[in-house]
């Protein structure tokens, strides 16, 4: 007699091998989840999850063909093939949006912005999303394109696409909102640049953005969305507005999220592990970073030096986490600016504890898991001798990081752990970073060094 469990995966269309398989070993099949259909009690993988979402469509198909299959004693049994299942939407790029200081807010009027977007996971129907989540006003975008960048301001010939809102080519975004473009019929490349342009025919002011994500030009006055060249490019010092891209992948995927602070700006350990995915042909995974300068997890961050670093990560997380198309793995990394910035570097009014920050991330553990997701967290880099953050190298700053890092290791709290600070520091000199992996100050780890941190991620923790 055929057992329940069995005889669904088998009308599902499922061998019971491969679904063992994309389980993972040890898997025990007394019961499958079905996302609110079925069974919830076990976990299974996000790409098992997926194609039980889809069949989920014909369920009443399915269960029509499960009782005949009961009344007659016999289970059929279809092969199911990963070119029949459809891909994914996924996030291939995104950014953190900050809302500068008023002083410090640049103003733009009948004026093309070209931002060059560096890819993580490729495939077609792109959709570019536009963000006005700090703006006072409506932003008017009065055109807005998309194509293969050829390289500083310039786009390659012949790949140009107009992107529509709504069948629209202009499209006015409410204060506070996003604005996601239509799918268009363009095939993207993993680990490339893209070149999105927006027009502004109307006085904007610059009020989302944000700093350190690569290059954006500002033209001289006119629509030139859809010009080769950028007449009159000027580099600019932010990125506004643009903030994110997504695909439609091939076969199942789904994105990774990094919700941190500059230690990757930096070291931009998100785009080598996008690498490396690629490099070992996993390459249906985004992997997008939301990090901003500055920021910390619990208290929004208006800064020295006349700049707004952020909202906190607690504020942010359902935004730039939640917000990504097919999030389903998020990376932590944050909580030093929280221990060691009060007083110099943010007010002195706004001292948190190691236990406060133990409680922020647990909320961020919560919040993760109620929405499916798997969460990862990072132990915090080493900053003996920095230079670039006068107050931060402490020995109570020292004695609070080194107790958050033991929390993130041994609490089991996170799904995983990204251990970076094992990774970056010096054998000789535990508090300091290894002199190969330091950017210069002595506290942000250079590109090396994010290789390094990307090479250390364990890959069945993305899947």
């Amino acid at each position: 007699m055929v057992g329940a469990t069995e005889l669904f995966i088998a009308t599902m269309g499922f061998e019971r091998e491969k679904v063992l398989t994309l389980a993972g070993p040890g898997t025990q099949l007394t019961e499958i989840a079905m996302k609110n259909v079925l069974y919830s009690s076990l976990r299974v993988p996000p790409v098992v999850c997926r194609r039980l979402t889809v069949i989920n469509r014909g369920l009443r198909l399915c269960a029509v063909a499960t009782t005949v299959a009961l009344l007659a004693g016999v289970a059929q049994v279809w092969a199911a093939s990963d070119s029949a299942v459809p891909g994914d939407r996924v996030q291939s790029w995104a950014v953190g949006d900050i809302a500068p200081q008023p002083a410090n807010t640049l103003s733009y009027s009948n004026q093309t912005i070209r931002e060059i977007v560096h890819t993580s996971v490729g495939g077609a129907e792109v959709r570019v999303r536009i963000a006005n989540a700090f703006g006072t006003a409506p932003l008017v975008i009065g055109e807005a394109h998309v194509a293969v960048s050829s390289g500083g301001s310039a786009i390659v010939a012949g790949t140009d696409h107009v992107l529509t809102f709504g069948g629209r080519t202009s499209v006015s975004i409410p204060p506070g909102a996003p604005a996601v473009s239509d799918p268009v019929d363009l095939q993207v490349e993993p680990v490339s640049d893209l070149a999105v342009s927006i027009y502004l025919p109307a006085a904007s002011k610059g009020e989302t953005t944000t700093l350190f994500q690569g290059s954006s030009y500002l033209s001289s006055a006119g629509n030139f969305a859809g010009s080769v060249e950028l007449p009159g490019a000027t580099a600019l010092s932010e990125w506004p507005f643009v903030s994110g891209v997504s695909v439609l992948t091939s076969r199942p995927g789904h994105a990774i999220v990094a919700i941190t602070d500059s230690a990757t700006l930096v070291s931009q350990w998100p785009r080598a592990l996008a690498d490396r995915l690629n490099a070992r042909h996993m390459d249906n995974l985004g992997v997008v970073s939301t990090a901003v300068a500055g920021n910390r997890l619990l208290f929004n961050s208006a800064g020295s030096f006349g700049t707004q670093w952020g909202q906190s990560v607690l504020t942010r997380f359902d935004r730039d986490v939640l917000g990504q198309a097919g999030a389903q793995v998020v990376i932590v990394w944050i909580g030093l600016n929280d221990l060691a910035g009060d007083g110099t570097f943010y007010p002195a009014a706004e001292h948190v504890t190691t236990d406060d920050v133990i409680a922020g991330l647990r909320q961020l553990v919560g919040r993760a898991h109620e929405y499916g997701l798997t969460i990862l967290g990072c132990t915090i880099s080493p900053m003996g001798g920095n230079t670039s953050l006068p107050g931060f190298d402490t020995p109570q700053h020292e004695a609070e990081r080194e107790a958050l890092n033991q929390w993130i290791r041994t609490s089991g709290a996170f799904d995983g752990i990204v251990d970076a600070d094992l990774v970056l520091r010096d054998p000789n000199q535990p508090t300091h970073l290894l002199p190969a992996y330091d950017s210069g100050d002595h506290l942000h780890p250079n590109t090396l060094g994010g290789q390094a941190v990307a090479n250390s991620i364990d890959l069945k923790l993305l899947r």
